[in-house]
């Protein structure tokens, strides 16, 4: 008798693979913009499919390397990384990931085109899109505060051949989100240029050819009111290190092909962007840029694990049924693919939101649907890939199917610019003004009366239910109901799109799958219950001994 293998699941090319995405792409995009997005959309689809995964794979299994000394004892800190992952990343700029919303082909709807792109590349790119995300909030930022600047990098870092990447470099010892503890000084050199001095202690895509990085100048002001942004280049004339030294590479749970370095700035040469101060303040686009990107990082890792699950379910028979065919396997997959939709529809609306304020319209509900979003899809994410990973039984806690990378890749997302809770405390830190909170609100209100669909109508009772819980945290934000009121708020919003994307397509294909999901997601519940303990109770649950 011959031993039975299991044919191993496959992704294919995602956008015909993926109905969530093309649909919701269609959904929102105007339809000659969509006509003329599918081909570049197909085609980078079938890159992931095809050229990226084989790619991705040797430059996970060859991560980056620290040269510190050549052979005859002269310092070079040389990094090296895979052939595989730079391809890669070339390949994502060829597509344009970075250059599509500088070349504006589809005016204020580019940014929802860039979405779908980045959704098909994230999952087999190795994190070779963490150099492209920090690329394109460069540009961002130059290109808002730095006119002089962006005449001179801006071309680069959007090329399609031989272009340029940026690093990003604000994180030190002290400080992680806290930057206003940054300890690396600026100091005026004689010839009128600046000079770094300090320590980053977490540098992604240390390969880059550019860096932005905070420094506080010589007598200037303690905290984050004190701190300059300065551009630098890693490299000087003569291509050696411009002032740098690296410590380490870091050993880090995932994103293993990506090079993230502990650095010395040692007299490194650099430029102020827009002069001296608001350095902080200079960062909120690019922040908003890096804070999109990650968000479809959650959602994109999260749609790859569905398609190869989804086929493994076709494929893989238990107790002589097919997994799609039992009702208990049917049930829980529903649910995780629900969350996947809610994911989606609310990343595109942050990138609908973005697009609007680059080409001149009001940012009032960006400001708090960048981080709702970031902190909902990274969050969604890592909790959807766990159960997508069980869903392979032991396939998938086995190395060489590639499964636990792609799920230890996700976790990054709720790192990357700002933990959940610091997303919700820079959402209260919106809420201080009425004006975004007002905006929120009304923006729901008003999507609510077009929703007309008798199918619809107890999915829309909920977001009014959960709306009225929220409008008196939304008017007054208090810190020990943050996480609670960002939640809410990112899930009623979800739930609001999933009930707008299920009309359109009752509408237009007569297929109810979306207003089932709608009722799925908020059959979850949108706003979690108050906590009504005791400060000081909650203080001991949390942290025992350590508390007394």
């Amino acid at each position: 008798m011959d031993p039975f293998f299991q044919q191993p699941p496959e992704a294919g090319n995602r956008f015909h693979t993926d109905p969530t995405l093309r649909l919701a792409l269609q959904w929102r995009l105007p339809d000659e913009v969509y006509r003329a997005a599918v081909p570049h959309l197909e085609r980078l689809g079938e890159l992931a499919a095809t050229v990226m995964p084989p790619l991705a794979e040797r430059a996970e299994r060859n991560p980056p390397r620290h040269v510190t000394f050549e052979p005859w004892g002269r310092r070079v800190d040389r990094i090296e990384v895979d052939d595989g992952w730079l391809e890669l990343m070339r390949l994502g700029q060829r597509q344009g990931l970075v250059a599509l919303p500088y070349e504006d082909p589809y005016d204020v709807h580019t940014r929802i085109v860039q979405a779908g792109l980045i959704n098909l590349y994230d999952p087999v790119s190795a994190v070779a899109d963490c150099p492209l995300v920090m690329t394109d909030g460069a540009a961002t930022l130059l290109n808002e505060h730095d006119p002089a600047l962006a005449r001179r990098y801006v071309p680069r870092l959007t090329a399609r051949e031989d272009a340029w990447t940026s690093g990003q470099w604000m994180t030190e010892r002290a400080g992680g989100s806290d930057v206003g503890r940054t300890d690396t000084r600026a100091v005026a050199d004689s010839d009128g240029a600046w000079s770094l001095h300090g320590s980053k202690w977490f540098t992604s895509a240390t390969t880059s050819d550019m860096a932005l990085a905070l420094a506080r100048p010589e007598n200037a002001q303690a905290g984050s009111r004190g701190l300059s942004l300065f551009l630098l280049e890693l490299r000087d004339q003569s291509g050696g290190w411009n002032g740098i030294q690296v410590r380490r590479l870091k050993d880090k749970f995932g994103t293993r092909a990506l090079p993230t370095a502990e650095l010395d700035l040692i007299g490194t040469r650099a430029v102020p962007v827009g002069g001296l101060g608001d350095g902080v303040r200079k960062l909120a686009g690019l922040l908003s840029v890096a804070r999109y990107w990650a968000s479809i990082g959650g959602l994109a890792g999260v749609g790859h694990l569905l398609a190869l699950a989804r086929d493994y379910a076709v494929k893989r028979e238990a107790f002589g049924v097919r997994l799609m065919d039992h009702p208990i396997h049917r049930e829980w997959f529903a649910r995780i693919a629900v969350v996947y939709d809610a994911m989606l529809v609310l990343n595109l609306e942050a990138a609908a939101q973005m697009g609007r304020v680059e080409h001149g319209g009001d940012g009032t509900l960006a400001r708090l649907l960048v981080p709702l979003t970031k902190l909902a899809c990274a969050r969604q994410g890592v909790w959807a890939g766990s159960e997508l990973l069980e869903s392979f039984g032991g396939a998938g806690y086995v190395e060489d199917t590639g499964i636990p990378r792609i799920f230890r890749n996700l976790h990054v997302n709720c790192i990357w610019e700002g933990t959940t809770s610091v997303l919700a405390h820079d959402v209260l830190r919106a809420l201080k003004k009425p004006e975004p909170g007002e905006a929120f609100i009304e923006e729901i209100v008003r999507r609510l009366t077009v929703l007309d669909d008798p199918a619809g109508a107890g999915v829309r009772a909920r977001i009014e239910e959960s709306l009225e819980s929220l409008v008196p945290m939304i008017n007054t934000p208090r810190e020990d109901q943050a996480r609670r009121l960002a939640w809410g708020m990112a899930r009623t919003f979800q739930a609001l799109l999933l009930a707008e994307f299920g009309q359109w397509k009752w509408q237009h294909y007569q297929d109810s799958s979306g207003i089932t999901a709608a009722r799925l997601f908020v059959s979850q519940g949108l706003v979690d219950a108050a906590c009504e303990e005791a400060p000081e109770a909650l203080r001991t649950v949390a942290f025992g001994a350590a508390a007394l």
